[in-house]
């Protein structure tokens, strides 16, 4: 980065919240600045947090409040002023912003003087590669995961199967709702949040960003999808099981199967040096082999209708991508596989891990049986 150029990133949107996060060690719940120059990271932070920024703060990253910048009254709230006089200390002659940057801001320094540009490259590339120390991190969030998705199958795995197949746990009815909650009593255990966790049955389990809800059913395919952040370090985890309570129709096991063997052959392929979009391109052949067609069905997509996988990091979804992304995977690389058929009046099924692609292959984050028949 050129000295008399910086980026400015506030904190607020996904991207720039975890890329400050990664680049100063820094993040609080409300909005914030952070000057990246050649020198250095530059944060401009409340008074209130001021202590908190300094101790959880990287080395080489310099710490100052609007006060501290020479700002006073209306002026130290107002995040231009803090930018220009950010840019004042920092020596900055220019900026530089990413691409989700609020654009009142940008026209505001704009038509202010100052020259400004947007930055599409990603900000922090190196994001992708994760050290030791990360992979450690994501280690316990996806053990965390695993803990949750055991007790949460566990509780599917002990109802009874009552009148028009009803699962029951005593005289109360097993909804979505109550295996959610003993899976985020499980993730606070852990010093996880739960959020948006899936626990969706039968239909709902064909749109695969359905959290689920009302009462669960024997017979059907339930989807859980658990996707803990961790309070103390910001990772993430991510696992998916899918479960039938009894036995399964033989056309909803043959879904199951072919899932199965999918995730399998993706997993089997996962090393340094290959193409993400081979691993994608080869579990779409398996689902085409085995008669799984993906296309568009009374206006609704179903069969295999999004992409194998995604890199998992300070972002639950980052990248690399694995799926039409053309990425190359490296060692470092932490990401899922985690294929999956839709079909409305049959079910749904995904099952997912987390990986870290090792120099010669993969390993699992964490270890979690795969049995759908919960019998």
């Amino acid at each position: 980065m050129n000295r008399l150029t910086g980026l400015i990133l506030l904190s607020g949107s996904s991207p720039s919240t975890t890329n400050i996060h990664y680049l100063s060690g820094f993040t609080a719940p409300d909005a914030f600045l952070y000057l990246k120059t050649a020198s250095g990271g530059w944060l401009c932070v409340s008074p209130m947090e001021k202590a908190r920024a300094r101790n959880q703060s990287t080395a080489g990253t310099q710490v100052f409040t609007p006060q501290e910048l020479g700002l006073s009254g209306k002026k130290a709230w107002n995040y231009v002023e803090q930018i220009k006089a950010l840019m004042e200390k920092a020596g900055v002659k220019r900026l530089q912003v990413p691409i989700d940057f609020p654009a009142g801001f940008f026209q505001t320094l704009e038509k202010q003087g100052i020259k400004i540009s947007i930055d599409r490259n990603p900000t922090c590339p190196e994001r992708k590669v994760k050290d030791a120390a990360e992979i450690s991190k994501l280690r316990k969030s996806q053990q965390a995961a695993v803990a949750a998705m055991k007790s949460g199958i566990a509780l599917i795995g002990s109802s009874k199967i009552g009148k028009n197949n009803l699962l029951y746990i005593g005289r109360e009815k097993l909804t979505s709702e109550k295996v959610r909650q003993l899976i985020h009593k499980t993730l606070i255990d852990h010093d996880c949040a739960g959020v948006e966790t899936i626990v969706a049955g039968g239909d709902q389990g064909t749109d695969p960003h359905e959290r689920g809800s009302g009462p669960l059913f024997a017979g059907q395919s339930i989807i859980l999808d658990i996707f803990p952040r961790s309070e103390k370090t910001g990772y993430w985890g991510d696992i998916t099981r899918t479960v039938c309570r009894g036995p399964a129709h033989p056309e909803l096991k043959k879904l199951y199967i072919a899932v199965k063997a999918a995730q399998l052959a993706a997993l089997k392929m996962v090393k340094p040096g290959i193409c993400a979009d081979e691993i994608h391109r080869n579990c779409c052949e398996i689902f085409e082999k085995r008669g799984f067609q993906t296309l568009e069905k009374e206006g609704r997509h179903v069969g295999f209708i999004h992409g194998t996988g995604h890199g998992v990091g300070l972002d639950i979804h980052e990248l690399p991508r694995v799926g039409k992304s053309g990425e190359v995977l490296e060692a470092g690389h932490v990401i899922t596989i985690e294929p999956g058929l839709y079909y409305p009046g049959l079910g749904g099924v995904r099952i997912e891990d987390t990986v870290v692609v090792t120099e010669d292959g993969f390993r699992f984050l964490a270890s979690c049986p795969k049995k759908f028949e919960l019998l």
